[in-house]
């Protein structure tokens, strides 16, 4: 029953602020502008990425944040894991489509996910690869087209382990992040067939 309410809810507000949906969340190879504490917006809705990633700001700014995002015509995500005063519940995730109208999520919370998907938001799952057998452990959850996308950090593994990766993920788009120090870093990622990368180096936003 709650399932279904939500996606009538879905229905009533889809069609609102998301300008850009429908097929994968990046058309090309893409560096994504991480607006660290929300800091450097400007700078990264100049980018030439349509997407810009939010990461460690409050609840009490993404509204403005998201608002400064549309304005200028790119699609506004969020790392809802640290985003300060908020909870991802189904209340709060709800907040984030109906009231702030974000357009996408990243997290590793499972259930933040999923409610997130029947909202009607992009989601990406974060995936940290932090010895051989995380991405073992995480098998069961990378299922094709259960996410918009899949993050991989940190970038270093992501690249050594995309063959594997793979074979779990199918056709869904990968992204890598951490630690991208240079745009050799970035070359690196793109010959490894990932669509985008996330990055909060301002200089490497091109």
């Amino acid at each position: 029953m709650r399932t279904a309410l939500l996606r009538k809810h879905l229905k009533l507000t889809n069609s609102q602020n998301n300008f850009f949906r429908g097929g994968s969340i990046l058309t090309k190879q893409t560096v994504i502008p991480s607006a660290l504490n929300g800091k450097n917006l400007d700078k990264a809705c100049q980018a030439n990425s349509d997407v810009v990633l939010l990461s460690g700001v409050n609840i009490g700014n993404v509204g403005a944040c998201v608002q400064y995002i549309h304005k200028h015509k790119k699609r506004a995500f969020m790392h809802i894991d640290i985003t300060g005063g908020f909870r991802p519940d189904q209340t709060g995730i709800r907040l984030l489509k109906s009231m702030f109208h974000l357009d996408g999520v990243i997290s590793t919370n499972m259930h933040a996910l999923s409610t997130a998907k029947v909202l009607g938001l992009e989601t990406v799952y974060r995936l940290f690869l932090i010895d051989s057998r995380s991405l073992e452990r995480a098998a069961g959850l990378l299922k094709d087209g259960e996410f918009s996308a899949i993050e991989i950090l940190p970038s270093r593994y992501a690249v050594s382990e995309e063959k594997k990766i793979r074979t779990y993920v199918g056709k869904t788009d990968l992204i890598a992040g951490g630690f991208i120090r240079s745009k050799s870093d970035i070359d690196k990622i793109f010959n490894s067939n990932f669509i985008g990368v996330t990055t909060s180096n301002s200089a490497l936003w091109k």
